[in-house]
């Protein structure tokens, strides 16, 4: 249970960051839509927390305005 209440969190983190690259980038969904070649059905689905997406298409989303997808070591809160 512990793990899926890491991943669920996240998520919710990765979700509230897409959303707030994308706003502060002023773009909308479609916009980014336009810039990325992915469409805007899948990027409401991903900030909406209803699909998970493959690791091409955020790489593809998130490339246009300046982001990629990094591993990076989960800092656990005591």
């Amino acid at each position: 249970m512990e793990t899926e209440k890491i991943l669920a969190e996240l998520e919710y983190k990765f979700i509230c960051d897409f959303i707030r690259i994308r706003k502060d980038n002023n773009l909308t969904q479609q916009a980014l839509a336009d810039l990325s070649g992915v469409v805007r059905e899948k990027i409401t689905k991903i900030e909406n927390g209803l699909n998970s997406p493959q690791l091409n298409s955020l790489i593809k989303v998130l490339e246009p305005i300046g982001y990629t997808i990094k591993i990076v070591p989960i800092t656990k809160e005591d």
